[in-house]
């Protein structure tokens, strides 16, 4: 009852050898085999030979004909002992693979590159020879990338004709039904099955598949499908749960990946702002620059802001005194009174004592007498 596997381990209990032990119960119990037992798979007719020789035991009483039922339920108790055995270390062995594959994914620099890669290390590490990745669109399946582990020339015809012939997301589709359920599916006879897309499935010859959602975030972006077509065997449950722990690693990768390249651009983004804030920041310095070299009334100014924080120094009465003033400090020095000033300039007396006031308040004089001395003190030079 054993027989090599195609993927290299040894299954001790063959489909073919669970239906054979069936088909013993069968006889034993004189029933006649039905033709869909032909397609059972291991489990099943275990299952089913389990069942159906506990019934027979419970309702013979003790006999030679019960002991023939206990030897052959026997050898079903073990049976199932030794698949269920040989299921938990491919599982074991499946979760190993699958934290390999993802692994391989993580160095990707984009998303697209995620795309690309998973479909080749999900049968690379995962034991598939067909992977097909598909994503939605506008309500749609539309293939984006597939992988053949033989044959790659199949591949490249399989994806013209995906690219024509995309699957509407009807309620009849399986993946369809995948959106509601949120689960991965196994299909056993995909050309009979009415769910599946027949313009799609019927090229690729496959006699069963995995298939399961991508939904990072709870939304489902797209599907993986699967199968061991050039293994020559059918998929299992082992195989799904494989896909399934795939397909949600694979989505939070895609996920990750866009996150980084949102944030590699928002980074390039600042960058460029920043080196635009600079160049304008050194074109306005060089240009204040050049205005304050050029313009006087920016000297001037500079000028009148800095007297403003440094004390004054005395400057000279030239600066100080308009041209009649300096006349008017000339005959006072003389003694002339104002209208004596007002006669000798030509002006009205009421000019000569404005011109006055103005002399104290520049000289910071209380009378002629200081005035004119201190006129002379800082003109440096004999007045009248």
């Amino acid at each position: 009852m054993t027989r090599r596997r195609s993927d290299g381990h040894e299954a001790e209990v063959s489909a073919d050898a669970a239906r054979e032990l069936l088909a013993r119960v069968d006889a034993l119990l004189d029933g006649d085999e039905s033709d869909a037992r032909a397609e059972l798979g291991v489990e099943q007719a275990l299952q089913l030979a389990e069942g159906r020789l506990l019934a027979a035991v419970r309702a013979t009483s003790a006999n030679a004909r019960t002991d023939d039922l206990a030897s052959v339920l026997s050898e079903v108790f073990e049976a199932r002992d030794t698949v269920r055995q040989a299921s938990v270390q491919r599982r074991l062995e499946a979760s190993d693979r699958v934290r390999r594959a993802l692994s391989e994914l993580r160095s990707a620099p984009t998303a697209a590159a995620v795309m690309d890669r998973a479909v080749k290390v999900l049968c690379t590490h995962c034991g598939f020879d067909r992977a097909f990745l598909f994503r939605v669109e506008d309500a749609e399946m539309v293939c984006e990338s597939i992988h053949y582990v033989e044959r790659p020339e199949w591949a490249q015809e399989f994806f013209d004709l995906a690219q024509v012939e995309r699957p509407q997301l009807t309620h009849q589709l399986l993946e369809t039904e995948m959106i509601r359920r949120r689960a991965p599916v196994i299909i056993q006879s995909p050309a009979t099955d009415p769910r599946t897309f027949k313009p799609l499935v019927l090229p690729v010859q496959t006699t069963s598949y995995v298939a399961a959602p991508v939904m990072p975030d709870d939304k489902v972006i797209g599907f993986l499908h699967a199968d061991c077509f050039f293994q020559g065997r059918e998929v299992d449950e082992v195989d799904r749960d494989t896909l399934w722990a795939f397909a949600e690693g694979f989505g939070f990768a895609v996920d990750r990946a866009l996150l980084l390249e949102r944030l590699n651009a928002q980074r390039e983004e600042v960058s460029r702002l920043v080196t635009t804030t600079h160049q304008v920041l050194n074109a306005l310095t060089d240009a204040e620059l050049r205005i304050t070299r050029a313009a006087p009334d920016s000297v001037r100014l500079s000028g009148a802001a800095a007297s403003a924080l440094l004390p004054l120094t005395p400057a000279p009465t030239g600066s100080l005194l308009t041209p009649r003033e300096h006349e008017v400090v000339a005959l006072m020095a003389e003694g002339a009174t104002n209208a004596a000033i007002a006669r000798r300039l030509v002006v009205s007396e009421a000019t000569v004592k404005s011109h006055v006031k103005n002399v104290f308040g520049k000289l910071r004089a209380s009378n002629r007498a200081e005035a004119v001395a201190k006129y002379r003190r800082i003109h440096g030079e004999a007045v009248g």
